[in-house]
């Protein structure tokens, strides 16, 4: 009965409370930001069919549409406030610390499932995308449940339940992000450390075939996209030599962490070099190299393929993290020998300073005052002006602001954005045209971030031009202007 009541606790009743904890505390900050950067994209295009939504990726979406999909039928239930929207990528986030822990705890201890969630848990950029209404926190979910249906197939190749569980998880994985194809890529890779002989070698590979047969339909698209991104690049710029070091301390919160990390694993060689030479030593768990191949290779992988086509930035390796928290608290299990006193203790030190770094939300960090930008942009709208958005895409997240009726309009939403006076430029020249078409009105210009361009300077323009009457700045990155045109001769 005492078995029985432990068990329960540990299967059931821990990882709920670690469910709990994740979704309830993370959910207190759920409106602290609005709703910004890439977010209104996925939410203004999630508004559409499943047909159109399906079509999203062939017309340059560099992510698969299964968020969106997912996200289409959340908004019909819940609606477009932004409390609702994050629900969704919370519960992802949520469910995530789950499969940490039971990975943990099935397959090296308790302490390590323990420590591992707590890592994610204090994790400030887990945090951060556990409350963006993107496909971050889904491909994180996916990942650490393919991580865990994986160390069950791999310790019994007659798991069928495994089997189904790891082949949907990829699946999972690829159609939230094509980055989920290094996650593949790491099990087909780890497979051969299991393979003893060809039956075992045809058991390992078809995880691998159900993942490609179920992602046949997006082929031509990802082969699009890469092509692509090699001729013409992407948004992220190549990194240097010292970024590869610096996102393993930002998945840690600061380098602090990261250098007692290496004292505890150096102190932890040195605990297993006294414990082979008492003979106290109890082996290598085969899954601690599992967990480093897992993380390692593709964050490896990452760095020089981005020296061709750049994509080392943190939320595209953040998915990463997950096989990295769950290997470090494997590794101190492994060095310190399962000590029931020494693992615990190192394991919360680590935690301790984790959480002692973490930032919730900071102002540095991907911040925006949309909703106030927008709203000192209507407090100055009189019936003779017109709003000028620049760069274009950043209408999106200026329309669930101004007017949600003209957000909503996604059949006809260029159109009602011109008859609303709302015109997005993509520069000096296209500003001036607006301009001219709209003699003797006021021009409200909004732009998103810098124009280092002399010869794209539209508030130059206006300012030589027209009569300022007032120009206010939004962190982190909005300049708002009101310019009346200058009374005629």
């Amino acid at each position: 009965m005492k078995l029985e009541n432990e068990s329960k606790l540990l299967n059931i009743y821990v990882p709920v409370l670690l469910f709990l904890i994740a979704f309830c505390w993370k959910f207190f900050y759920i409106s602290q930001r609005d709703l910004c950067l890439d977010e209104p994209f996925s939410v203004f295009n999630a508004q559409k069919s499943i047909a159109d939504i399906l079509k999203i990726p062939a017309q340059g979406e560099p992510n698969p549409p299964l968020f969106m999909i997912l996200l289409h039928f959340w908004i019909k239930l819940f609606g477009l406030e932004t409390t609702s929207l994050r629900i969704l990528p919370l519960l992802f986030n949520a469910v995530t610390v789950i499969f940490i822990y039971l990975t943990g705890k099935r397959f090296f201890g308790l302490w390590t499932g323990l420590i591992a969630s707590a890592l994610f848990l204090f994790s400030t950029f887990q945090f951060y995308h556990g409350l963006e209404a993107r496909t971050y926190s889904l491909l994180s979910m996916a990942t650490a449940a393919s991580l865990y249906f994986f160390m069950q197939y791999a310790n019994n190749i007659n798991n069928y339940k495994a089997l189904t569980g790891l082949i949907l998880s990829n699946i999972l994985l690829v159609y939230s992000h094509y980055f989920g194809w290094f996650v593949v890529f790491s099990q087909i890779l780890t497979s051969f450390i299991y393979i003893r002989n060809f039956r075992m070698f045809f058991r390992f590979m078809m995880p691998f075939l159900g993942t490609a047969v179920g992602f046949l339909p997006m082929v031509p698209i990802i082969i699009r996209q890469f092509e692509k991104s090699t001729r013409i690049g992407t948004w992220v710029k190549p990194p240097k030599a010292t970024d590869y070091l610096e996102h393993i301390q930002y998945f840690l919160n600061h380098k602090e962490v990261f250098w007692l990390l290496m004292y505890i694993f150096a102190a932890g060689a040195v605990f297993t070099l006294v414990m082979v030479a008492l003979k106290k030593w109890k082996g290598l768990n085969i899954g601690v190299l599992v967990l480093l191949i897992w993380w390692l290779v593709p964050y490896s992988i990452m760095f020089l393929i981005s020296f061709k086509i750049p994509m080392f930035t943190a939320k595209y390796l953040l998915f990463n993290s997950i096989g990295m928290y769950v290997f470090i608290a494997a590794m101190i299990n492994f060095l310190f020998q399962k000590h029931k006193y020494i693992e615990p203790a190192v394991g919360l030190l680590l935690v301790v300073s984790m959480y002692l770094h973490l930032k919730i939300l900071p102002d540095y960090f991907a911040y925006r005052e949309v909703r106030n930008s927008v709203e000192f942009v209507k407090n100055h709208e009189n019936d003779k002006s017109i709003v000028l958005i620049y760069p274009p895409w950043t209408d999106f997240s200026f329309n669930y602001y101004y007017d949600r009726s003209i957000f909503e309009d996604h059949q006809d939403y260029y159109v009602t954005m011109f008859k609303n006076d709302l015109y997005r430029v993509w520069g000096l020249e296209n500003a001036q045209t607006v301009i001219r078409a709209n003699p003797d009105r006021r021009v409200i210009y909004f732009q998103d971030g810098k124009n280092n361009n002399p010869n794209e300077d539209v508030f130059g323009f206006l300012d030589s031009t027209y009569i300022l009457i007032e120009k206010q700045f939004f962190p982190q990155t909005f300049r708002v202007g009101v310019y009346d045109p200058k009374p005629s001769k």
